[in-house]
Order: structure tokens, then C-alpha cells, then sequence
């Protein structure tokens, strides 16, 4: 795939999550609204990708934040 395909593909996929959060569709606990997501890489084979997210409550409310967002994984795949 195109270098620039693979930067669009990225940068719908960090919108459409940040969507999600903001608009509280995720409904796990841990993850807050005030979470940041900051860059999405996507796997060349569109297998999987890394999400790079920062809290501002801080470095600890992040690491709860992840736990929410990989339980909720399967959810984020489907919208």
C-alpha cells in the first residue's frame, strides 16, 4: 500500500477512535474522556494496529486507560 493511503488510513483510524471515546461509547470504566489519542500505526497487512494515547490526568490514569481500551478492543474493530 501507498505511503500516503497508509498516512490517511492512520490518521481516519486515530479520528474514528477519539469519536468513539469522546462521544462515550466505550462504555468501560477505566477509560476516560479526557484521554488523547496522539498517532495510530497500521500494520502494512492491515492485521492489527498500535494506538498511542496520553491521559491528562496523568501517567497512572493512562495505564488504566489502556487496560479499558484493550478489554474493549473487539468493540473499537467492530465500529
Amino acid at each position: 500500500m501507498g505511503q500516503y493511503r497508509m498516512e490517511r488510513l492512520n490518521g481516519q483510524l486515530r479520528d474514528e477512535i477519539s469519536t468513539l471515546i469522546l462521544r462515550g461509547d466505550v462504555k468501560d470504566p477505566r477509560v476516560s474522556t479526557y484521554l488523547s489519542i496522539n498517532r495510530v500505526e497500521v500494520a502494512s497487512d492491515l492485521a492489527y494496529a498500535k494506538v498511542y494515547v496520553s491521559a491528562i490526568e496523568g501517567f497512572e490514569k493512562s495505564k488504566e486507560s489502556v487496560k479499558g481500551l484493550t478489554s474493549a478492543g473487539g468493540y473499537i474493530k467492530r465500529e
